[in-house]
């Protein structure tokens, strides 16, 4: 007799290593996967957001998220149960009734488990009070998304026809833009008692220099789950939350050091001093605006941790603002998206009218008003003012197409200065003579960054699907390359650029670009980039063999053709 087949129950989660975590606390009857994000969201190239449907969203699978998708539908097929353990706020609840609608899983049933921290006895105690999905809290993300979705892409529809194709900007970043423009010379940051994401993102800028990002990016990795040697768990409660707590007193900086990168104990020992009333030692801030942006934020009574690290990094690669000497200034494109903006959108984007809406978002999550009435009670300010801007560019305007700029250099077939222009398969040079010149060739847009090398400048190549590659501008006297995206940061301990890789359902890794630097010493990321470097080789001599096998087919075939007698004709009557 066949043995019978265990079913278990699913625990789904937003991430690959809180899902490695968690793994360590449940019992064989459990399996834990990961949705690695959103598995359906609004579309990029649409609206996506029908106004005249009650604002009624239309949700596509991610791009790339098809596979996956699939495969959690095989596995959650025949579970006994599923279970809902992603983030505790309102998008990891918005994500938890997605998962419910895609999976089949009764949304008022006991099927979410809320983990404010990452340990052992917080899973237990999440799975004896497992509750159904609070739809309100679900609804208050899908508020504010769905707002966003439709005033960035409406400002989007005006901008391609002021300015040009691709211009856009949301709620945050407009307020954001607009304040860096004004920012007053110099703001002081009250002191907070209290740990909120805010005051943990100011005091890793103060006493770490660490950006906004970054301070995201390694909080997060502490609160999902660190491997000790008895066990794995998470060190801070979840850091989106009003407060942040550590999940355990008695893990103290000294004792957890050895399991932590570089980054991390420097921000768990920042968070312990705080919360324990310790003295941490500071450093020279070198990035006094973030300091005045934050403290201006602050005391414009704005909620900022969330979107500030994004709205910055937006900004910047949208060139509506260039870093210099640490001060952020805005561009010539970034002044004329103001100019754009000013006159119709200023009641719409100011942060009077984002705290309102910000408001209005927690109100839904307390029930106290529906989803729809947030979006309706701004639009119906921002409708007008959409519609004001629009009359002004005449009922026959069109898109623009962005302006084809003019590079350094110069064609070697004809003279010209060839032209940079944007294709299918990324950003390359064109000489204008076409038709009668058809030169083309890569384009390499020059950084501020410095090659870890050589000293000198390196250059961005943009290639398909969002795709880059970097090296130096000394190539090919200087070998440096790679496809990791270098950072403004520099490495504390060398001074040279400090680069990230990315992963897939993972934590993103920083590294120093230097290979000597002493931070490098038993780093994760060599042997990453030494099998990278192995591939490639391989690749690179499978393509040799290949051309060598091709050209002595093709030489034995013309040696075969010249050798082979020739047919006499026949002679028929």
């Amino acid at each position: 007799m066949a043995k019978k087949t265990l079913l278990k129950s699913v625990i789904l989660v937003e991430s690959a290593a809180k899902a490695r975590t968690l793994r360590k606390f449940v019992a064989r009857s459990f399996a834990v996967l990961s949705t690695e994000g959103f598995l359906k969201d609004l579309p990029k190239s649409r609206i996506g957001v029908d106004a005249e449907k009650n604002y009624s969203p239309d949700y596509i699978t991610v791009r790339g998220q098809g596979t996956l998708l699939a495969q959690l539908k095989r596995e959650t097929l025949n579970a006994r149960r599923i279970f809902l353990a992603t983030n505790p706020d309102a998008r990891g609840e918005f994500l938890a009734r997605q998962c419910c609608e895609i999976f089949g899983v009764n949304p008022k049933s006991f099927c979410r488990l809320r983990l404010n921290e990452m340990t052992r006895s917080a899973f237990k105690t999440a799975l004896e009070n497992a509750c159904p999905i609070d739809e309100n809290l679900a609804d208050s993300f899908q508020a504010k998304q769905v707002l966003d979705k439709f005033v960035s892409h409406r400002v989007g529809e005006y901008f391609e026809r002021k300015i040009y194709r691709g211009v856009k900007v949301g709620r945050f970043r407009a307020m954001l833009l607009k304040l860096i423009a004004n920012l007053p010379a110099q703001n002081v940051l009250s002191p907070k008692e209290k740990l909120t994401p805010e005051t943990l993102q100011e005091l890793a800028l103060k006493e770490l220099n660490y950006s906004a990002g970054r301070t995201r990016l390694v909080v997060e990795q502490l609160y999902e789950g660190i491997k000790f040697d008895d066990d794995d768990a998470g060190l801070v409660t979840y850091p989106a939350a009003e407060e942040i707590f550590l999940s355990s007193a008695n893990r103290k900086p000294a004792d957890v050091k050895e399991f932590l990168t570089d980054h991390q104990i420097k921000l768990y020992g920042l968070i312990y001093a705080h919360l324990s009333g310790e003295k941490f030692g500071t450093c020279e801030t070198t990035a006094p605006d973030d300091i005045n942006l934050m403290a201006a934020l602050d005391s414009l009574g704005v909620r900022w941790a969330e979107y500030y690290a994004g709205g910055i990094s937006s900004l910047i690669k949208r060139k509506y603002i260039v870093n210099e000497n640490s001060r952020y200034t805005v561009t010539e494109l970034g002044q004329k998206v103001l100019d754009a903006l000013n006159g119709f959108f200023d009641e719409v984007f100011s942060a009077d009218a984002y705290n309102a809406v910000t408001a209005q978002v927690r109100d839904v999550a307390a029930g106290k008003i529906k989803k729809l009435d947030v979006i309706k009670n701004y639009c119906e300010k921002f409708n007008p003012a959409f519609d004001a801007a629009m009359a002004t560019l005449g009922e026959d305007s069109e898109p623009i197409n962005e302006p084809v700029v003019e590079s350094d250099v110069v064609c070697e077939k004809c003279g010209r200065k060839m032209m940079i222009r944007h294709g299918r398969y990324g950003i390359f040079l064109a000489c204008p003579g076409y038709p009668e010149c058809k030169n083309t060739k890569p384009f390499f847009e020059p950084l501020e960054q410095i090659c870890p090398k050589c000293g000198a400048k390196l250059l961005q190549r943009s290639l398909p699907r969002g795709r880059k590659f970097f090296c130096c501008e000394r190539t090919p006297d200087c070998d440096f390359m790679t496809w990791d995206e270098p950072q403004a940061i520099k490495c504390q301990t060398c001074g040279s650029t400090m680069f990230v890789h990315k992963f897939r359902g993972r934590a993103p890794m920083f590294y120093c670009g230097n290979e000597n630097c002493s931070t490098r010493a038993n780093h994760p990321v060599n042997k990453i980039l030494a099998d990278m470097r192995a591939r490639a080789e391989l690749r690179r001599e499978r393509k040799e063999q290949l051309a060598a096998k091709t050209a002595e087919k093709s030489a034995e075939k013309s040696a075969a053709t010249s050798t082979k007698p020739a047919r006499k004709k026949s002679n028929r009557n």
